[in-house]
């Protein structure tokens, strides 16, 4: 009786855990399936239940852990992350594992725990050198250590009245006058009725507010009262053409094997709403969307997962001949501005700088904003904003009021109403401006109406001119914080002079002085200053060629000026050798400067022997000795000295090279 009782209770415990593992394989297969298809809120409802049911620890249950905390990270719950990354570095899963530490380190940085983030990099690191990823985050936390003060010049304000404990994100304005709003959210009302397993709300909608006095904005309400821009799909990240008539957005209908493929769309005004919208770019390679136009209509920039970028999302390029006519094949962007990592939210502001938003490059954790200028000659280097607009906090979607610094972004950063919230910022615009006064280097009189070109980096140039007292002023309008400068300054009979002026990020206003003369061109010869030769030598020391240097910059300055170089030697010697050695010592100087880039044919080289005894025009020492204004350094006066360290040194003095100016319009 007693062993049929004990068979049947082991009978029924083997049922039951035959029973608990066909249920924990049911949810992970159903949680894989949620996982591949980024149903993340779905695949934590599986893994869940499925974790509830493991008995002990096994393999399988630190990879069902490991998909578990991604789905957590793939939601913004950075904290629940870490919770189960942690798990897996202590049962050592980690070391079979790596990723584990690549992504609990993202978590721990996208809190704002930099120094425990640096720790689980470099865990990564030793598991997998070089990784870009890992190292462009290790990068981001030793300057998040350092870089912690906010720039004063940027301001930021949570708009309360039209977030909402959801997601409410890509904020543009609506219309040229700026008093309504077009955002994207997930809020309770959008069309769509349905839970997005990814984001665990409402499928997003664009809605928009309009402002009413002051600053404030009223109740936002759905942007489209025709259901034709909004969908059951997921639409959103709108942007504008500069005239307010056509709406490019982002729809990710879903398809028939549940994943979403995502397109731009474009959409004409129609009264107070939108028409029908059309199709305007898709990709049967990858989704794409975040589209930022040109004000032509012509060029588009947008992010996709496409193959053939470098990684997670890229940002694109596609122009068309005409708004009637389709776009053409995309242009990846390039490394400069994509990474292995994700860009995405591009915004162009007047359309010579572009923003976009990455968690790729050097930042402060999650998506930071980031921006390029497309300039003539390429692209400048990527530019990470400063706080307060960058958090550890995913930031991204920043637009514009027209050409003015302030619009909106959109930050997950603490302190909001919850999700994703939009923001309103201003860059304030440092007073700045360039003062300064020109005169004459020799009588040091005022150089009056003399032009001054100023030209920027761009190779802009405009021109102010000095008034009476040689005075000259850059005002505000004309100069840019944050920009370099060259100031050109020139006048006939006079050496041309340039100087580098860089307006760097200021924190008040700013008054640069410049003061400055002009060398009037001589008649005479001027003696390069410390050329000087050894005995019967013509080769040029190597300490001598940071004096040649300033010849160099007369000449690239002053570049249809013709100068002679004549070269001389002291009386030694026959009059036929010092001709021949003074020329060679000229010839010298001739292939220093043209191996500088300077124009052989602007360069005469002549040597004059020992037949020009140099004349000091000042009080002049070398070497110790002193020899008054007004000597000639002859040979009969060199003689004559008693002292021989200052005969050596008089003879050296006529050992020199000096240059003239002989011609003025070298073309």
């Amino acid at each position: 009786m007693k062993r049929n009782i004990t068979t049947t209770i082991l009978i029924l415990a083997m049922v039951s855990l035959c029973f608990n593992s066909w249920g924990q394989g049911k949810y992970v297969i159903m949680g894989n399936k949620a996982y591949e298809n980024r149903q993340y809120t779905s695949a934590i409802e599986y893994y869940t239940k499925a974790l509830d049911k493991f008995d002990g620890e096994k393999p399988e249950r630190n990879e069902v852990v490991f998909k578990l905390a991604d789905c957590f990270r793939m939601i913004n719950n950075q904290r629940k992350a870490e919770i189960k990354y942690q798990q897996l570095v202590k049962n050592k899963y980690a070391e079979e594992k790596p990723l584990v530490y690549l992504f609990y380190a993202k978590t721990l940085s996208a809190q704002g725990k930099y120094q425990e983030a640096l720790t689980s990099f470099d865990q990564y690191l030793a598991k997998v050198p070089g990784d870009p990823l890992a190292l462009a985050g290790k990068t981001s936390c030793e300057l998040s250590l350092h870089d912690t003060a906010a720039d004063s010049r940027w301001f930021i304000k949570n708009i309360r009245e039209i977030n909402s404990p959801d997601d409410d994100f890509a904020a543009v304005y609506g219309d040229n006058k700026f008093k309504t709003v077009i955002f994207s959210s997930n809020r309770k009302g959008s069309t769509g009725k349905e839970m997005d397993n990814w984001t665990d709300g409402f499928f997003s909608d664009l809605f928009i507010a309009a402002k009413k006095k002051g600053e404030t904005w009223g109740a936002p309400v759905s942007a489209d009262d025709k259901l034709l821009v909004n969908t059951k799909a997921n639409e959103g990240a709108g942007s504008l053409d500069d005239q307010y008539k056509k709406l490019y957005f982002t729809r990710c209908p879903k398809m028939r094997n549940g994943k979403e493929y995502c397109q731009i769309l474009e959409a004409g005004k129609m009264g107070a709403g939108w028409g029908k919208p059309v199709v305007i770019y898709a990709d049967s390679l990858g989704n794409v969307g975040h589209p930022a136009m040109a004000a032509n209509g012509l060029t588009m920039i947008f992010s996709s997962n496409r193959p053939g970028g470098s990684g997670g999302r890229d940002l694109w390029k596609t122009t068309r001949p005409s708004e009637r006519k389709p776009f053409g094949p995309a242009e990846n962007l390039g490394v400069v501005i994509n990474t292995p990592g994700d860009e995405m939210f591009p915004s162009l502001f007047t359309d010579s700088v572009l923003y976009f938003a990455s968690n790729g490059h050097t930042g402060f954790g999650g998506l930071d904003i980031y921006r390029v200028t497309l300039g003539k000659n390429g692209l400048s280097a990527v530019e990470h904003l400063p706080r307060p607009i960058n958090s550890p906090a995913d930031d991204f979607a920043m637009s514009f009021e027209g050409n003015k610094e302030k619009g909106f972004f959109t930050s997950r950063r603490s302190g909001g109403k919850g999700g994703d919230d939009i923001y309103a910022f201003e860059k304030i615009t440092r007073k700045i401006s360039v003062q300064g006064t020109v005169k004459d280097e020799v009588t040091q009189q005022p150089l009056q109406r003399l032009p001054v070109w100023i030209i920027d980096g761009e190779n802009d140039t405009i021109v102010v001119t000095t008034d009476d007292s040689g005075a000259f002023i850059l005002s505000n309008e004309q100069v840019k914080e944050e920009n370099q400068y060259t100031l050109v300054f020139s006048k006939e009979n006079y050496f041309i002079k340039r100087t580098e002026v860089t307006l760097g990020k200021l924190r008040s206003d700013t008054t640069f002085k410049v003061v400055l003369t002009l060398q009037p061109i001589p008649d005479k010869p001027i003696v390069l200053p410390d050329i000087y030769y050894e005995f019967n030598k013509w080769d040029l020391a190597s300490q001598y060629s940071d004096s040649l240097m300033v010849l160099v910059k007369i000449l690239n300055d002053n570049p249809k000026i013709v100068i002679e170089l004549a070269s001389h030697t002291d009386p030694k010697g026959s009059t036929e050798y010092n001709d021949t050695l003074s020329l060679k010592r000229a010839e010298t100087v001739v292939t220093f400067l043209t191996e500088k880039g300077i124009n052989k044919a602007r360069l005469v080289a002549k040597g004059y022997g020992e037949r020009m005894p140099r004349v000091l025009s000042t009080d002049l020492t070398k070497d110790g000795c002193t020899f008054e204004r007004g000597t000639t350094l002859t040979e009969e006066y060199i003689l004559s000295i008693t002292d021989e360290k200052k005969r050596e040194a008089a003879y050296q003095l006529n050992r020199r090279t000096e240059f003239s100016v002989i011609g003025k319009n070298f073309k």
